[in-house]
């Protein structure tokens, strides 16, 4: 395309109200939205991962969601090409789309392209050294043939330091380290327009224990039973997101329920953590505080003026 894409992006940490102010954004400038959630792609998770819901949905057309089974993996390096398909052909259909969600590394993939440097994480690599000892490197390497065949196809079964470096980088980045060696450059024919989202912290933290009460009201344990009887388990990329991993420990009867809310309030407080840390240090975007006032005026005004509307 001669032009190049104007894209809208709202980001920021969960429970932050990402999806409302999109919502009001997509239906003020007919635009639709790309999710940049890496929990929402996967079917049947719906309450654990605050998915639009299908009244939402109606109100604009939503893509990126609901097109995996927790089974399956996703990166990083598919995303940015997922999305990139999206928003040229919505883009040729003369159709503005918005970016949403909490995923940062799933922006920085579309944006900037893919990076070779993942910093090391000592717990991870240190568990993962504890289940090639006591499980064998061949079980490791079974698990990265799943999630990275190119990486497991060129590595020996036995080669545990390797494998176990593989297996670090897709999990801490979501990133196979194949696709890190061959990653693509970021988009020249998109200029995005960022407004990243934040609370005070307290208002935030305040609203994901409330909204983490909100989800088990909705089903949330009624919602884990069902994706347990359809066969999904523990292992499985998508049962290991947050609301869900703690969930097993209660159908297994180790835990509470009680006890388990507790714990995915507290694991979703230091997901927004992390999230709000890497929004902060690596993208450069308009800072609105929803705690504030005219926070949709505020955003319109950003989002018309890239759009040129």
């Amino acid at each position: 395309m001669s032009e190049p894409i104007h894209v809208p992006v709202i980001l920021g940490p969960t429970g932050v109200g990402k999806t409302g102010l999109a919502l009001e954004l997509a239906g003020r400038f007919g635009m639709e939205i790309v999710s940049c959630d890496s929990r929402q792609v996967y079917r049947g998770m719906d309450i654990g991962t605050a998915k639009p819901t299908p009244a939402q949905q109606a109100r604009a057309r939503h893509w990126l969601i609901d097109i995996l089974e927790p089974s399956e993996s996703y990166s990083a390096f598919r995303y940015a090409r997922d999305a990139r398909e999206v928003i040229v052909r919505r883009a040729a259909a003369g159709v503005p789309v918005a970016l949403c969600g909490g995923t940062g590394l799933y922006f920085r993939s579309l944006s900037r392209g893919l990076t070779t440097m993942v910093a090391s994480n000592p717990e991870l690599r240190k568990r993962l050294e504890r289940r090639a000892e006591a499980e064998g490197p061949g079980i490791l390497h079974e698990e990265l043939a799943r999630v990275d065949p190119a990486s497991a196809r060129r590595l020996h079964p036995n080669d545990r330091q390797r494998i176990v470096r593989a297996l670090q980088v897709f999990y801490d980045s979501g990133i196979p380290l194949s696709a890190h060696v061959d990653g693509p450059e970021g988009p020249v024919d998109m200029h995005f327009a960022i407004i990243i989202l934040s609370r005070p912290r307290e208002d935030l933290y305040a609203r994901i224990n409330r909204r983490v009460r909100h989800m088990i009201e909705l089903g949330l344990w009624r919602e884990h039973k069902a994706l347990i009887d359809k066969g999904f388990g523990r292992e499985d990329p998508g049962m290991r997101c947050v609301g869900y991993r703690e969930l097993f420990d209660v159908a297994e009867g180790k835990t509470s329920l009680e006890t388990a809310i507790g714990r995915i309030q507290q694991n979703t407080r230091r997901y927004a953590k992390r999230q709000k840390t890497w929004f902060a240090h690596q993208c450069d975007g308009h800072v609105l505080d929803m705690a504030g006032s005219n926070v949709l005026s505020r955003a319109a005004e950003l989002v018309g003026r890239h759009l040129g509307a």
